[in-house]
């Protein structure tokens, strides 16, 4: 699962970052009650998840959390002690001190290595923001890497950051190539808020995730929430309408085997792997998702972004 938690903050003010409007003194009068109230809310959406899904996600990408002790905070909420996460964070130059991180089930997901990895843009010199996570191990004896993402947005304008987008697609492809080296079999999962759709070019060019499982090449990847963009369905609301942002990219060796039958190639019916966006009416007002702040006036609420899924069943 992919979820961009929308300023997950603690109380505390960072003087290292602009932090400011989330402390008791700031414009949003962030304080403790209102914490609590965010951790309950959001740890709601991760209990309704394992509802759905028969168990919590062995793996969970976030965005927009300002440490690791607000995500410790998270999975200590009671409704997600049966998870038992751990957490993978590390600090970066972000500006308003929002990193990625990631949750892990440490029952299903043995934990071998994570690091940082910084954007090279295509200057060559590094990116002085947000990282991208990486963080490799093994589920049922076979190697995975999870990158997690969140590129920059497009606040600047679309054509004033892209290039940081496709500079961070640009990074990623490259080091999901290295670990392939190193892990010659090793299932890459690529997941975030990504700040363009599956058909712009920093994903379907950049970084060849494919809308068809039928047209992905060796080190290339499938994007599932492509064809799920195309039937209007969205994650996130701006400007009026429904965009997909966030999305989970998975590598080849992850998608079904096929044999040929009389020329054609046809999917064996013994592995699916299908995305969804993941909406309750709980989580929604007026038709768009329950944030927890409209501009400094406290909703109450859970993110401005749903959560997205990927199931993937053994072989």
């Amino acid at each position: 699962m992919f979820y961009n938690l929308e300023n997950l903050y603690d109380t505390l003010d960072d003087p290292k970052v602009a932090d400011d409007e989330f402390t008791p003194v700031g414009d949003k009068r962030w304080e403790k009650d209102r914490y609590a109230a965010k951790l309950k809310n959001l740890s709601e959406v991760f209990s309704a998840v394992s509802d759905s899904f028969g168990g919590f996600p062995v793996a969970v990408g976030v965005s927009e959390v300002e440490n690791v002790r607000v995500m410790q905070d998270l999975a200590a909420q009671r409704r997600m002690q049966g998870a038992h996460y751990k957490c993978v964070h590390f600090e970066s130059n972000d500006a308003r001190g929002v990193d990625v991180g990631l949750f892990y089930r440490p029952d299903k997901f043995s934990l071998i290595g994570s690091e940082p990895v910084k954007l090279v843009l295509r200057s060559g010199r590094e990116y002085i923001g947000r990282d991208i996570l990486a963080a490799w191990g093994t589920i049922d004896g076979e190697m995975f890497c999870f990158y997690v993402c969140h590129f920059l947005s497009r606040r600047a304008g679309v054509n004033a950051s892209q290039g940081f987008r496709r500079a961070g697609a640009d990074t990623v492809r490259d080091h999901a190539a290295a670990m392939r080296q190193k892990y010659p079999d090793i299932k890459v999962v690529i997941m975030g808020d990504m700040n363009d759709t599956p058909a712009d070019a920093s994903l379907s060019e950049l970084l060849r995730a494919r809308k068809s499982i039928y047209h992905v090449s060796e080190n290339e990847y499938f994007n599932p929430f492509w064809t799920l963009m195309e039937e209007g369905k969205g994650t996130s609301v701006h400007n009026h309408r429904w965009v997909l942002y966030d999305n989970i990219i998975v590598s080849r060796n992850m998608l079904p085997t096929y044999e040929k039958v009389k020329g054609l190639r046809i999917a064996r019916l013994d592995s699916k792997h299908y995305g969804e966006i993941y909406r309750k009416n709980f989580m929604m007002h007026k038709g768009e998702p329950k944030r927890s702040y409209y501009g400094n006036s406290f909703q109450n609420g859970y993110s401005d972004h749903l959560p997205v899924v990927i199931k993937l069943n053994n072989r």
